[in-house]
């Protein structure tokens, strides 16, 4: 083992706790929209469209956020911008909540899912360049999982603010926007990548790789699309987004189903969204145990197969009333392990100086694919029904799946610069 082997385990800790506080908010967020979004939908007197937009607008967001921040990470480095991109988290997360109309709200969420979108490669990058080889793994997971911990927290905050009346929704906003003052202010003294330090030539020493071993030939967006990198970016994307297609698609929905086809009482929706969210965190405690021992590919085959089967399933079987509450906590605990590999595995494919970029360029295509899924899955509802509506995200599921055995490596408990590809 080598430099990046050695670092304190305070380091590595305060790193994934600062780092993986972004994952929070983000679950956070969506998930305050997910169920706020019912009580929006009457208050605004939203179409199908508009409903379909409002949850899907800082997906959107995200999309530029990813690629920009991802972009400027490689160049100026990692600590640098982690504060900046939730300065947008807390700016329009603010503008949200004072929103009067359908338009103000969307654009408010849009720009809030820039800053949400930038902190995905810089935050996984940065976990993954300090993280020891052996359980690197497990650093990620852990901070992956933090967005099913933001998840729970959002549905502890809703729950006592109901009583609020119809513009609850305004102060559960307000509570995710504070929530990132003091992690805007701990990032500002987060230490530097190493590795970036590395690659730049500003940090050397004998028992570090080289500047030319960690480059590996690349230093620009465009190497992205060629060589061997092409390939690799032709896959994580297509995987990440067919998976973002049906988790995003059915996961910002769980509240709805479950009001539209299992409770009547909004309490009741609160409690049952807050069991789905325990299903996920003990996915991910599973999944943390298993991802550097079993490896990325055996992880990520059982999250996608879990998902097509368990779709299938649901279609098959025509789920309703209060089975739906194990159902999709099963669901969701199996998805976890896919979902975990799919957002870190960009930072171990790529070398470090396009290593920020590569993750952005990946979560802003699966970002698209999250927009796809959860704008058109309320309308698949309507038109063909809940059931068939499970199949179609299986079949999507199911193609991730061929891909990811054709294209996967393993990487697990291997250095990055083993693990990140040549240009040529």
């Amino acid at each position: 083992m080598g430099y990046f082997d050695d670092f304190p385990t305070y380091v590595k800790l305060r790193t994934f706790f600062i780092s993986s506080a972004g994952f929070l908010l983000d679950g956070y967020d969506l998930s305050v929209i997910s169920f706020a979004s019912t009580l929006i939908l009457k208050e605004f007197s939203l179409t199908t469209a508009q409903y379909g937009l409002l949850l899907a607008a800082s997906l959107m967001g995200m999309i530029p956020g990813s690629i920009i921040f991802g972009w400027l990470s490689d160049k100026m480095g990692r600590s640098k911008l982690m504060g900046i991109d939730l300065f947008f988290f807390l700016v329009f997360g603010i503008t949200a909540v004072v929103s009067q109309n359908f338009a103000e709200l969307f654009v408010s969420r849009a720009l809030l899912g820039v800053g949400i979108g930038g902190d995905y490669p810089i935050s996984s990058t940065l976990m993954s360049e300090v993280s020891p080889t052996r359980s690197r793994g497990r650093y990620l997971v852990g901070s992956v999982a933090m967005y099913w911990v933001g998840t729970a927290l959002s549905g502890l905050v809703t729950y006592p603010l109901l009583s609020l009346g119809p513009f609850f929704w305004r102060y559960v906003f307000l509570v995710g926007a504070l929530l990132s003052v003091p992690i805007i202010l701990l990032r500002l003294r987060l230490s530097e990548s190493p590795r970036w330090l590395v690659s730049k030539g500003v940090m050397k020493g004998e028992n570090l790789p080289t500047r030319e071993v960690e480059n590996k030939g690349t230093g620009r967006f465009v190497d992205l699309f060629k060589g061997r990198l092409l390939w690799i970016t032709l896959f994580l994307c297509s995987v990440w987004f067919l998976f973002d297609v049906a988790s995003y698609g059915i996961g910002l929905y769980y509240p709805f189903l479950l009001q539209e086809f299992a409770f009547p009482s909004k309490y009741q929706v609160v409690l049952g969204t807050l069991a789905i969210s325990a299903g996920a965190v003990v996915g991910y405690v599973v999944a943390e145990a298993a991802v550097d021992s079993l490896g990325r590919r055996m992880v990520l085959f059982t999250g996608l197969g879990a998902m097509t089967a368990l779709l299938y399933l649901g279609w098959a079987v025509k789920l309703h009333g209060p089975l739906l509450v194990p159902y999709f906590m099963s669901f969701v605990a199996l998805e976890q392990w896919a979902g975990a590999v799919t957002l870190f595995y960009p930072t171990e494919y790529y070398p470090t100086p396009v290593r920020s970029s590569g993750q952005g360029l990946a979560t802003a295509v699966s970002r698209a694919g999250a927009v796809l899924g959860v704008f058109y899955f309320p309308q698949l509802v309507h038109s063909l029904g809940f059931p068939l509506s499970l199949f179609t995200f299986a079949t999507v599921s199911l193609v991730a799946l061929v891909i990811s055995i054709l294209g996967a490596r393993e990487t697990a408990r291997r250095q990055l610069e083993d693990t990140s590809q040549n240009l040529k």
